[in-house]
């Protein structure tokens, strides 16, 4: 995956016949390769520095690293059997490479660069944050319960996930979806096999719980946006015409974050029947 443009958003995209509207026509060229300063996105940037701060720190110094992944890894059976639940969250943060975090937090630059500036950033710390412990719950569920898993790449699927629900519903806003939905559905169909394939570390049903986690709430709280009369300065005033104001959305998301609660519960409680029952044996 190339990194687009600062500004290749498909709303940046040349004028068409179909009256879609972009951005770039509007501007003058001068301003074209920079991105207007309210569409920075600043959360995208702290997450970025957040993650690798923390990787650099155990990178610098073995016993700090081994501290980090003794202690907040998500390792099943210290969640299953110690009650650590703390664990699906601290994990996120954590990588096991520079490759591995290299991956990440290129892909969370690029898509947290087109999605934070539309989606606002308390949808965006909402579909990252509970997307990203979709993908923990499910890993704890179904991966293997004595292998540790670590990475931002569950609340990062999210955020794609996310972004491509919210063209899916501007698809006749925006110009190009159907390529660019393509090229995202390719992006995670290849990494969904990479993790097939023999010998892989990746946690695929991380990244699957994440596409979940990014689906279901991008679908309910995404901002929905009428075609501008005229193409607007930025996203975020493109945003500004959102129908969608999440506070009317609130209940929904808290129905889902009691949701994800309910099933963190029942998972550590099954997987501490078995555990038990394998015990017993």
């Amino acid at each position: 995956m190339s990194a687009p443009p600062e500004n290749e958003h498909p709303l940046y995209e040349q004028p068409k016949d179909n009256g879609r509207v972009n951005i770039a026509a509007a501007q003058p060229r001068s301003q074209r390769s920079r991105r207007p300063r309210e569409d920075q996105p600043l959360l995208t940037y702290v997450l970025v520095a957040i993650n690798v701060t923390i990787f650099l720190a155990g990178f610098a110094s073995p016993a700090i690293e081994g501290e980090l992944f003794v202690s907040g890894s998500l390792f099943p059976p210290f969640v299953a059997l110690e009650g650590q639940v703390y664990r699906l969250l601290t994990a996120m943060f954590l990588h096991g490479s520079v490759g591995h975090i290299f991956f990440n937090m290129y892909a969370l630059y690029v898509i947290g660069a087109t999605v934070e500036p539309i989606f606002g950033r308390a949808r965006f710390l909402l579909i990252y944050f509970l997307g990203g412990l979709t993908g923990s719950v499910l890993s704890l569920a179904l991966g293997d319960f004595f292998t540790p898993s670590v990475g931002a790449s569950g609340a990062v699927f999210a955020l794609f996930a996310a972004e491509g629900v919210h063209l899916y519903q501007h698809r006749r806003v925006y110009a190009n979806v159907k390529g660019r939905l393509r090229h995202m559905l390719f992006l995670i169909g290849m990494n969904l096999f990479i993790g097939l394939a023999p010998g892989s570390r990746i946690d695929n049903w991380g990244h699957i719980g994440g596409v979940i986690g990014g689906l279901v709430l991008a679908w309910r709280i995404a901002p929905r946006m009428p075609r501008p009369s005229a193409p607007p300065r930025s996203m975020r005033e493109f945003a500004r015409g959102d129908g969608n104001p999440l506070r009317l959305r609130l209940p929904e998301v808290v129905i889902y974050a009691f949701a994800l609660i309910g099933g963190i519960v029942l998972t550590v409680n099954l997987l501490a029947s078995q555990f038990a029952y394998i015990i017993a044996q």
